[in-house]
């Protein structure tokens, strides 16, 4: 073999050496760019979580109230049916009079569709 053909082969083996080279930093850049797209989405999925997680905690709070709103329509009830006016109860339980006004009205109607129900 010539010096000429030893250096065709040489050259021939650097040239596929860089272009293979080449090749595993596009594959490299290509996992590197997947794996970011990933990372994002999961981030994103990570974001939306964390606001269903504050929405579920929020409701979780309104329900805690809820009892609360139950006991005071209770005490409004029992003040009035123990003979306090709308003003005594509003005074007492620093309740606004419509509130009130609107507890005992709904009060009423159930006493009145239980009584109805009772009958037929």
């Amino acid at each position: 073999m010539g010096i000429e053909q030893l250096q065709f082969i040489f050259s021939l083996f650097s040239f596929v050496g860089v272009v293979g080279i080449l090749f595993y930093l596009i594959l490299a850049k290509v996992k590197h760019d997947e794996l970011q797209d990933s990372v994002s989405f999961l981030e994103s999925k990570v974001v939306k979580l964390q606001n269903h997680i504050d929405e579920l905690e929020e409701s979780l709070k309104k329900e805690e109230e809820v009892p609360e709103e139950e006991s005071m329509k209770q005490k409004i009830i029992a003040l009035h049916e123990e003979g306090k006016d709308i003003v005594a109860i509003e005074e007492a339980l620093n309740i606004p009079r419509a509130k009130i006004e609107m507890v005992l009205k709904f009060h009423n109607l159930k006493k009145a569709d239980n009584w109805r129900n009772s009958v037929d």
